[in-house]
């Protein structure tokens, strides 16, 4: 049955590997489990329990149940032959193939023991990640040079090192945990430990800004007979930490000017009710002076009328600029600057209406309430979420401008778990998704930081906004990590 080997095939290099890959014909479209017993970008040697035609045109995927992808390999079966009941078929691939096995399934596979593998020392060496591999007693039996945290980087040269002589790592702390603490779990449990942009000074490198930041997974290597060793895989996440870092620095600049934007974007309408009513006292009391400077005979009656309505015009002038500064003393005491704490939704609610209310467009819809009572208390900024409901408020007010008759309803209730807020309004139906309007921007913030959902249903005349939070996720805002 043998045809030949592939010519080409054989000019490169392969590697001994074993790995469960799943196998489909395409005349027949049958399919197969099989294992490979050599692989290289250009093909493949597999190991069957039943043979194939030659010539004929196969696929190969991944063999593990479960496993999600969606890469595969077409190639052509070049020969097949016949050996202790299986069957051996080399596979010729269509296109060159980057084969997507993790470093620890190359291990376990590898037919040869890798301390005498020139070839798993070539594997090593081509990979961007830095590669350390213990023995069970932390002893190195390879590396790659490209890891970071051993000197010399010398392959060769680490061979028989102990981990505490020359790793930088081992007297390094991850939490509560020393890093030879974590190796000792990771041989101990026999379980993959990953711990993601561990900071790490390594002077050797030169780096300018400090520490370097690294992905960092430990791999146990295991037998029947027990755990043989574990692979140390790291991974230089040092750029994308500072990206995430200047990203996030720009982020919370940007919410806080975006905070005072939002509030001087409600205030800047409200300046006429201080600055026209501070302009009207003023006219009214220099209008007074002049009176008073003519007066040359004791008033009559039609004269203290004129001027107690001059008196009473200004103490309501007076009394509008004292209900201003009230509400906005009152907003800016919740407002509190960097410190979560818990409140009522409830009670943000009915200040901010408060707050809304000196608008008198705002005054003039007609407003429903209804805010269900007992609701837990709401972890995270003030302001956060004052805003938020602000700048909706404020989005819907101009949905309905054109409307003689305004109906905005207003409930918080609690549903399947989750805290909800729902505003509707009979003006015109908002486009979606809420979060493309710049002055709903603030909408992402709440997902991203708290984790809400936004729901949006009906059309123009009849639109509802729902905000969703699970109660099981109130709490302080989510923090940042990578991954």
């Amino acid at each position: 049955m043998q045809q030949g080997v592939h010519r080409e095939r054989r000019r490169y290099f392969r590697i001994p590997l074993k790995v469960p890959l799943c196998l489909k014909t395409e005349a027949l479209g049958s399919v197969m489990d099989v294992i490979s017993t050599d692989l290289s970008p250009y093909g493949i040697q597999i190991e069957s329990d039943s043979p194939f035609s030659p010539h004929e045109t196969v696929t190969l995927r991944p063999g593990e149940e479960g496993l999600k992808t969606d890469y595969v390999a077409k190639g052509q079966i070049r020969w097949v032959k016949q050996e202790k009941g299986k069957f051996r078929s080399g596979i010729a691939f269509k296109n060159i193939v980057d084969w997507p096995f993790s470093i620890s399934d190359i291990v376990k596979g590898l037919e040869t023991e890798i301390s005498h593998s020139i070839d798993f020392q070539y594997l090593l060496d081509s990979l961007d990640d830095g590669v350390l591999i213990f023995d069970s007693k932390l002893d190195i039996v390879f590396s790659n040079i490209n890891q970071p945290f051993c000197l010399p980087r010398d392959p060769e040269k680490l061979k028989g090192k102990h981990f505490s002589d020359v790793c930088s790592l081992f007297k390094s702390s991850e939490g509560e945990s020393s890093f030879k603490e974590l190796l000792d779990k990771t041989l101990a449990d026999r379980k993959e430990v990953r711990v993601s942009a561990f900071p790490c000074d390594l002077p050797w490198l030169n780096d300018p800004d400090g520490h370097r930041y690294y992905n960092i997974w430990l791999l146990p290597l295991l037998r029947p007979d027990g755990t043989r060793g574990l692979i140390l895989r790291s991974r230089d996440v040092t750029a994308l930490r500072r990206l995430k870092d200047r990203e996030k620095a720009r982020e919370e600049t940007f919410w806080q000017q975006y905070r005072y934007f939002n509030f001087g974007q409600l205030f800047d309408g409200l300046l006429e009710n201080i600055t026209n009513p501070l302009s009207a006292i003023m006219g009214r009391l220099d209008l007074m002076a002049q009176k008073m400077s003519r007066i040359e005979t004791p008033l009559d009656k039609a004269q203290l009328k004129v001027w107690t309505s001059d008196i009473e015009s200004i103490q309501t002038l007076t009394g509008q600029i004292t209900e201003f500064c009230r509400v906005m003393a009152h907003r800016r005491k919740k407002d509190t600057i960097g410190i979560a704490v818990p409140f009522s939704l409830n009670s943000l609610i009915e200040d901010e209406l408060r707050t809304l209310d000196l608008y008198s467009f705002f005054k003039k819809i007609n407003k429903h309430v209804s805010l269900s009572p007992d609701l837990p208390p709401l972890q995270g900024y003030y302001s956060d979420w004052a805003n938020a409901f602000l700048a909706l408020c404020q989005v819907l007010m101009r949905q309905m401008s054109t409307l003689d008759n305004m109906e905005m309803s207003i409930r918080t209730f609690q549903e399947n778990g989750d805290l909800a807020l729902r505003i509707s309004h009979n003006g015109k139906a908002m486009k979606l998704p809420l979060d493309r309007y710049p002055d709903l921007n603030v909408l992402r913030l709440l997902k991203k930081k708290y984790g809400v959902n936004v729901y949006v249903s009906g059309d123009s005349g009849h639109q509802t906004v729902t905000v969703k939070m699970a109660i099981s996720k109130i709490q302080e805002p989510q923090g940042d990590f990578i991954s």
